[in-house]
């Protein structure tokens, strides 16, 4: 009987209901009164109790003198309470799906052979309204500049980290690595990665290397339009530090540092005795 109780009320009954719903069960017709003594239920709860069991359609009221009650047949009852739950389920699950907001939802798109990958970079180029930030190599630098030429004319910003480049006045502000520094990124990367970020929207990151086919990757994803941009951002800051040193400085800076040489080139510093001790 508990466990009846106990199932009653997961669909909604509160403990005297359930009660009293089960003492009907039992035995019926019963007045107000015998049924609070056959069920438990206190007398000062009974009433409330019935007219609940009414309302959810549990419980008929017997015109009678006096006033008897008899239970709805369990088939009836609990089929009709199945039908209804399996009604408001459906609604709830049409309904709900046309309020909510759908999940934001960022592809990658890859993107091979060297044609397409520097469309994809000139596309982008041509869509800034605001600013775009670009990291580009020598090699590309002929197929890109007609498109920065148009954005500088149409008063987008333009912010260039170029390696090992000539100098240009179709990239907006420029900074350059000379090509001693871009000898190490190519070497440390094994290939040159060229970037473009245009308005905080998109971006691409594409790797140029020698023997191997040109790709990219083309997202709106705020999280690695955020880590491309800070990543010229950084380099170019780093550009600027170097060259307010002497090269004797900077090279006692990192060159004598075995963790700041594999930092930089991702070689071990010969003759290290840190790693000869491994």
């Amino acid at each position: 009987m508990e466990k009846l109780v106990d199932y009653l009320m997961d669909i909604g009954f509160s403990k005297n209901e359930s009660k009293a719903y089960l003492s009907l069960l039992r035995q019926s017709p019963v007045t107000g009164y015998e049924l609070s003594k056959q069920s438990g239920v206190p007398r000062s709860m009974i009433y409330q109790t019935i007219s609940k069991l009414i309302s959810q359609g549990a419980v008929n009221e017997v015109r009678s003198d006096p006033l008897t009650y008899t239970p709805i047949p369990p088939k009836e009852f609990i089929g009709r309470l199945k039908a209804e739950k399996v009604q408001t389920f459906d609604y709830l699950e049409e309904n709900l799906q046309t309020i909510q907001h759908p999940p934001e939802v960022h592809l990658i798109r890859h993107i091979e052979e060297r044609l397409q990958v520097i469309d994809r970079m000139n596309d982008l180029i041509s869509k800034a309204r605001d600013e775009v930030w670009l990291s580009i190599w020598d090699s590309e630098l002929d197929e890109i500049e007609p498109y920065t030429k148009k954005a500088l004319e149409s008063d987008v910003n333009l912010y260039s980290l170029l390696f090992n480049c000539r100098p240009t006045n179709y990239f907006g502000r420029v900074f350059y690595h000379n090509p001693s520094t871009s000898t190490i990124e190519e070497q440390r990367m094994r290939q040159r990665l060229s970037i473009v970020v245009c308005d905080d929207k998109e971006v691409i990151i594409a790797v140029f290397s020698k023997g191997l086919v040109p790709n990219a990757i083309h997202t709106q994803d705020p999280m690695l339009i955020l880590l491309a941009k800070e990543y010229i951002r950084h380099d170019i800051m780093m550009k600027v530090v170097s060259e307010n040193y002497t090269e004797e400085k900077m090279n006692k800076l990192w060159k004598e540092d075995s963790d700041l040489y594999y930092i930089v080139t991702n070689e071990i510093l010969k003759n290290n005795s840190k790693y000869k001790e491994k």
